[in-house]
């Protein structure tokens, strides 16, 4: 009853979210700038962004210094979602952890002890699971950008395009986080970072070993002397061949959860359309049954 009564409210919070949407002229209209005044929130938004202002340094204080490096390093590799800092992370997570506090206490209030110790570790957790999937997320978009990224990039090195020059204009044609994160150590190089110490930090701030596979031959190709023609179009040719390698492993994993699918929904649906079939086709009355 207490999850059902959960699963409400959260529906019931996102009609009411739908009910104040405007449509896709006003939320454009936001995205893109276009009114000079900050959108408008509704009351649940104003407690949220309230309560992590407040919440945000007094939490930011109390993460040691190694932690913070920790969280630094997830945002990170989740790509910073919605421009999120390490103090914003604290602020956020001790307002997950209060509200889903409250929601406890009123579980509790109705006789559900498990719910009221489940809430408050949900709420602490939750933000770190998010950052967890959206780091994944990001890197399995980089793992698919990058061999095309390395076969235009060698092409436009091979025509005789220097190579800084030609990643900037292969990078604005990417996009993605692929792109982003090479805009990022573009930007660090025109600030005055060397090429290895920008590279260097774009391989530790992602979690990705083709993009980590990347940043490596290229190190080593500027030590070497190696043609950099070359070594980008094998490191594709390898990416690619580890990428379908992956790709038949998923499908290789996804045959047992189908098959359990299939046993546990499409069997039985089958059997009772056949019962029922047999029962209805037998002229038996329940009540000479019973």
């Amino acid at each position: 009853m207490g999850l059902a009564m959960a699963l409400l409210y959260a529906l019931g919070v996102w009609g009411w979210v739908l009910s104040r949407d405007q449509g896709p002229v006003a939320r454009l209209g936001v995205e893109g700038g276009a009114s000079g005044s900050s959108p408008r929130r509704g009351p649940v938004g104003a407690l949220y962004g309230g309560l992590s202002t407040r919440l945000g340094p007094p939490a930011f204080r109390l993460l040691s210094e190694s932690r913070r490096r920790s969280v630094r390093e997830r945002l990170d590799a989740a790509g910073r979602p919605q421009g999120m800092t390490v103090e914003t992370y604290a602020g956020r997570k001790a307002t997950y952890t209060v509200l889903m506090t409250i929601a406890g206490l009123a579980f509790l209030a109705n006789g559900s002890v498990l719910l009221f110790l489940v809430m408050p570790v949900l709420g602490f957790f939750f933000l770190d699971v998010f950052l967890r999937l959206e780091a994944r997320r990001r890197q399995e978009k980089i793992d698919r950008q990058l061999p095309d990224f390395l076969d235009i990039l060698a092409v436009s090195v091979s025509a005789g395009v220097g190579f800084l020059p030609a990643l900037r204009r292969v990078t604005e044609i990417t996009g993605g986080p692929l792109g982003e994160e090479l805009d990022t150590a573009q930007s660090q190089m025109d600030l005055g970072s060397s090429r290895r110490e920008s590279f260097q930090a774009l391989r530790g701030r992602n979690r990705s070993e083709a993009l980590a596979k990347f940043v490596s031959a290229l190190l080593q190709a500027e030590e070497l002397g190696v043609p950099l023609t070359d070594a980008l179009a094998d490191l594709a040719t390898d990416m690619r061949s580890t990428f379908y390698q992956q790709a038949r492993r998923r499908a290789a994993k996804a045959a047992p959860r189908v098959s359990l699918i299939v046993t546990v929904v499409i069997v039985p649906g089958a059997l009772i359309l056949i019962m029922a079939a047999f029962f209805l086709g037998s002229d038996v009355e329940l009540g000479s049954v019973g």
